[in-house]
């Protein structure tokens, strides 16, 4: 092997496999050519083989092409984990989500130190592992964001919005929003929150629960009891269903009557299925029992009485969410069926 051919044999290391061979035959195109350039301006006979070119004039011609990885980086579509297009709603998530992971162990915080107090035996210990398991859920929230930001970074729909990007035209400015165009913000944050609630049920559910230390060891009370994760397989469904449906919006980047039907069933569906769950009783493991038994004789009314209360609250957000949601949609679908009127026999 000559010089060049040793040189596009590094750059095809760094090149994606399915269009590697076209992309070294472009480059090796472009240096011999560029040899043969500078041969004839040098003043120098050129020989019949290229392999025969003088060794210093390729060195010096490979030095200004650039090292091997610099050149197979300018042909790589993704260079980046989570590209600009994509990172100012990666971080707009990743702000929300581990704000609310935050405040949710400040409430685990908070009932430990009701326990323990701000000394004692039992209080440095509690501290660590709240430190750690607080640093532990920050870590994998993280994880789960990035990993499913980086799938959609690398899909047909971040491309197409890419194009969009290139192709945008400032007079858009003047004319009002089409309504017909899916939110993109809105549709990935339903996408990351309904994957991160899947993998926490299905995988981690023992992040549902409240731990404190009592009497020096550690105990845990669950929030949720095995009645709720009986309905966990129509939960995965939905939750599905719902990945499904955002994922095709994405990919469709606009509304139509039928996702319009279909988003408005979803919504009923899911609706429905939270107010059944909910007023099932002994979904939530909060009980006076169960916190009494665990030495928490004080504030197992109150605690028991607060957590008895929250489904009634739920369900009310539901109805009024999920009222507003499917007006909106049914509004929106008469709209877009009153462009298109039947036509008028003769």
């Amino acid at each position: 092997m000559n010089l060049i051919d040793k040189y596009i044999s590094q750059v095809g290391k760094y090149l994606p496999r399915k269009n590697r061979a076209d992309i070294e035959a472009e480059i090796r195109s472009t240096l011999e050519d560029t040899l043969d350039e500078r041969k004839q301006t040098e003043g120098g006979v050129l020989s019949e083989s290229k392999d025969q070119a003088d060794e210093a004039t390729i060195l010096q011609l490979l030095k200004e092409y650039g090292s091997p990885r610099e050149v197979a980086a300018t042909y790589k579509t993704h260079q980046y984990l989570i590209g600009p297009r994509l990172f100012p709603i990666f971080e707009m998530v990743l702000r929300i989500v581990l704000t609310i992971v935050t405040v949710v162990t400040l409430v685990g915080l908070g009932v430990g130190l009701a326990k323990t107090g701000l000394a004692g035996a039992g209080f440095l210990p509690f501290l660590g592992e709240w430190f750690t398991s607080t640093l532990g859920g920050l870590i994998a929230a993280f994880g789960n964001i990035a990993f499913v930001f980086a799938i959609i970074e690398r899909t047909p729909v971040a491309d197409k919005y890419e194009r969009d990007f290139k192709e945008w035209d400032p007079t858009e400015l003047k004319s009002e929003p089409d309504p017909d165009l899916i939110d993109l913000p809105d549709h990935i944050f339903t996408i990351i929150f309904t994957f991160l609630g899947l993998v926490i049920l299905n995988l981690y559910p023992n992040l549902l629960s409240i731990r404190f230390v009592n009497n020096g060891t550690w105990t845990s009370i669950p929030i949720l009891t095995t009645t709720f994760f009986q309905f966990l397989p129509w939960i995965n469904i939905m939750g599905l269903l719902q990945l499904g449906l955002n994922g095709f919006l994405l990919s469709q980047r606009e509304w139509r009557t039928s996702t319009r039907i279909l988003s408005i069933v979803m919504d009923i569906a899911q609706a429905t299925l939270l107010v059944i769950i909910l007023r099932t009783p002994g979904i939530f493991g909060i009980t006076p029992q169960s916190l009494s038994a665990r030495g928490l004789d004080e504030s197992a009314d109150a605690l028991s009485r607060l957590v008895n209360s929250i489904p009634t609250i739920i369900i009310g957000i539901i109805v009024v969410v999920t009222a507003i949601k499917v007006v909106q949609s049914s509004r929106r679908l008469f709209r877009d069926r009153s462009k298109y009127p039947y036509p008028v026999m003769k």
